[in-house]
């Protein structure tokens, strides 16, 4: 049983985070994770733009986001807070609306930036929680330590995202509403629904109102959003599954493998499988 497994959260450092990542491959991640950077710099690839991310930042990954990571510095030092859901799920919904807000915030932005003597806190905070996590010493309570010096964790980022967000907690305008709206959606039914009609009738607005909104605040239309968020799960399921082709095909509702192979080849200038043979050794 691994470590996330036994008690809902784990710790990871740039070593560890390189293990599971290589560069150029997409990637999902399994749990929702706040990535601190203490020194160095590391560019991802997230939706539709690049978030560049360097000494005293951090950001909040989502298992429903696909991510890329495009370069990293030789002095990148790095921690990953890795959690189950339903391990932070009793804490209090303000502290999750902070985190959902600044989730959406973070698509829009560069980075979010730490003052140093807040980085050297929660850094603190997180080795201590992974010293105790990868000690081997008997302790009678270990599991309710994890779970008290999380909690402890948690509420320093709520404080430093509270701070941080004050003057725009609650101030989202409605375009950004619209956008926050249509990439949950599109995260929960990009496998079936790839046409900008289905997006907009969830929110009752027109096809043309919806893509001016997502091209004013992403620079990119609801149209090519959706085709980019398709065709980023088409590649991590060809890069990190044996899985056949048609198969792919069949579970990002295709009606067929030539429609999928299209479609691929369209975005990508290549066939699924020209793509995948690049990453088989």
């Amino acid at each position: 049983m691994s470590v996330l497994e036994k008690f809902g959260v784990e710790i990871f450092t740039q070593h560890n985070i390189f293990e599971r990542i290589a560069t150029d491959k997409p990637f999902r991640p399994d749990n929702p994770a706040f990535i601190f950077i203490k020194t160095g710099s590391i560019r991802l690839r997230q939706h539709f733009r690049d978030l560049e991310l360097s000494a005293n930042m951090f950001m909040v990954t989502d298992p429903q986001t696909v991510y890329e990571m495009i370069s990293v510095s030789e002095d990148f030092q790095s921690r990953m807070v890795s959690y189950k859901r339903d391990f932070i799920s009793t804490l209090s919904l303000k502290f999750n609306r902070l985190i959902t807000y600044r989730y959406f915030r973070q698509q829009m932005n560069i980075g979010v930036p730490f003052q140093a003597d807040e980085m050297e806190v929660v850094w603190k905070s997180v080795n201590f929680l992974k010293y105790i996590l990868d000690s081997e010493t008997e302790m009678t309570y270990k599991k309710e330590i994890v779970e008290h010096l999380f909690s402890v964790f948690c509420y320093q980022m709520a404080g430093i995202i509270s701070k941080e967000d004050s003057s725009a907690m609650n101030q989202m305008s409605r375009q950004e509403e619209i956008v926050f709206i249509f990439l949950n959606d599109l995260a929960l039914h990009h496998q079936k629904e790839r046409s900008v009609e289905f997006y907009a009738e969830r929110q009752f607005v027109t096809t043309r109102h919806l893509s001016a909104v997502v091209k004013e605040v992403t620079g990119k239309s609801a149209g090519q959003v959706i085709a980019l968020i398709v065709m980023n799960e088409a590649k991590v399921l060809l890069n990190s599954s044996s899985k056949p082709v048609s198969e792919i095909s069949s579970m990002l509702g295709f009606s067929d493998l030539y429609s999928f192979s299209h479609f691929f080849k369209k975005h990508s200038g290549e066939s699924p499988s020209q793509y995948r043979n690049q990453f088989e050794s």
